[in-house]
């Protein structure tokens, strides 16, 4: 770990003819056998001689000196801050150098820096609870893109034109695998950076133009992917294989419980004994929107859904972080010969598509899933070409011998 040192200082061989010195704060931070030192100008000048060195404070210039608690007061502020920062880093157990010291300077003072505003607001709306945990999780993804792209971004800095790079630069952006971000994603972002910059414009020490706020963001429809009888299925038969580690057969046992009852994975990661009700349900509270709008949703358990959960230990199931259970999830489509990209919410599309291939009612799926509005359920409520087939074949039913005849008429013809 580093130590971390601050006082005030002055250049003695720069003392102008008033007699006055400019004012800095020297910091000084050592790790191991290397050091970092650097002076962070305060923007403040004083008599050379009335400055008390050893105890980094200033003395009075007369009897009633106007100014000289106020001077000392600022000196005070940006040691706390600089300690504050400091204490930030040791408790995350990270290295503090002073280049990074200069950049959480500037991200500390929110009526200046768009990033330390940014970052403020998301504890502060977290804290009062006015936005559930997943909303604060995909707030910070967005401060982190913003912080990538323009880290010192000020508020005078925020144009219509910035949107615009900022934009550009998303798309250009690939991720790990290679892949540029999808259209939805950057839709994501920038729905989140306009919330939170509709929310600074109310400040008083901030001016937001409209063109900004009403930059133009798309949301693009795109089909949802779920698995067909035979994918589950091929999913189902990668249990018996060996091959699988412990971590990637804990992960499919969880997905496919999701396919057959269709929780969140928000829900999965919270699920527990105390919710089974029954052998045959499930009670719990949603995570999604918990904070604001609780809803209670009772779900049944199938026999099959049941055959995956744990049968030992408090918690339904053994999971890894959920950045890794997606990433599993795409190497266990690989071993099950499986094209279409695996993620958690995957499960919860396949369960719909399951409850309406072999059940067929919208109305009952909306309640299971714990949805609101059937708008939202007819997005889940997925047919492949097989199913539909197969239900508009019962439409001939008491016609089957009617087109018998039909049919013989014609070719007699």
């Amino acid at each position: 770990m580093f130590k971390f040192y601050t006082k005030l200082f002055f250049r003695k061989d720069r003392i102008h003819t008033n007699g006055l010195v400019s004012l800095y704060l020297e910091v000084y931070i050592s790790y191991q056998k290397d050091h970092d030192r650097k002076r962070f100008p305060l923007h403040l000048k004083w008599p050379e001689s009335k400055i008390d060195s050893n105890n980094s404070k200033l003395l009075s210039r007369s009897k009633k000196d106007p100014d000289v608690n106020d001077y000392n007061m600022i000196i005070m502020s940006e040691r706390s801050k600089m300690n504050e920062i400091a204490k930030l880093y040791r408790l995350s157990n990270r290295i503090l150098t002073c280049e990074l010291l200069k950049r959480e300077i500037f991200y500390f003072d929110p009526s200046q820096s768009v990033i330390g505003y940014f970052k403020k607001r998301r504890r502060e709306l977290f804290k009062l609870r006015v936005i559930s945990e997943n909303t604060w999780k995909n707030y910070g993804s967005t401060i982190n893109e913003l912080e990538n792209f323009r880290p010192t971004i000020r508020w005078e800095q925020i144009t219509y034109n910035f949107m615009q790079e900022f934009k550009a630069w998303l798309k250009k952006k690939k991720k790990r695998n290679g892949m540029v971000l999808a259209h939805n994603t950057i839709w994501t972002r920038f729905k989140d950076l306009k919330a939170f910059l509709a929310v600074a414009d109310q400040e008083v020490q901030v001016y937001i133009p409209k063109e900004v706020i009403e930059f133009p963001n798309t949301y693009r429809e795109e089909e949802s992917t779920y698995l067909n009888k035979d994918e589950v299925i091929r999913l189902i038969q990668q249990l018996d294989q060996d091959s699988l580690s412990t971590n990637q057969f804990n992960v499919l046992k969880a997905f496919l419980f999701c396919c057959f009852s269709g929780i969140r994975i928000s829900d999965l990661y919270n699920s527990k004994y105390s919710w089974m009700i029954s052998d045959n349900f499930m009670k719990f509270t949603m995570q999604k929107n918990s904070e604001r709008n609780p809803k209670t949703i009772t779900v049944p358990l199938i026999p099959i859904a049941k055959i995956f959960i744990n049968s030992t230990g408090n918690t339904l199931f053994q999971l890894p972080s959920t950045q890794e259970y997606n990433r599993t999830l795409k190497e266990l489509a690989g071993f099950a010969g499986i094209k279409k990209v695996l993620t958690s919410h995957v499960a919860r599309h396949t369960f719909g598509y399951l409850i309406m291939k072999y059940v067929g009612d919208i109305y009952l799926l909306k309640k299971l899933l714990g949805h609101s509005k059937i708008a939202t359920t007819e997005k889940y409520a997925h047919n492949d070409d097989d199913n539909n087939y197969e239900k508009t074949l019962q439409i001939q039913g008491d016609f089957e011998g009617l087109w018998k005849v039909r049919n013989a008429e014609i070719i007699q013809c």
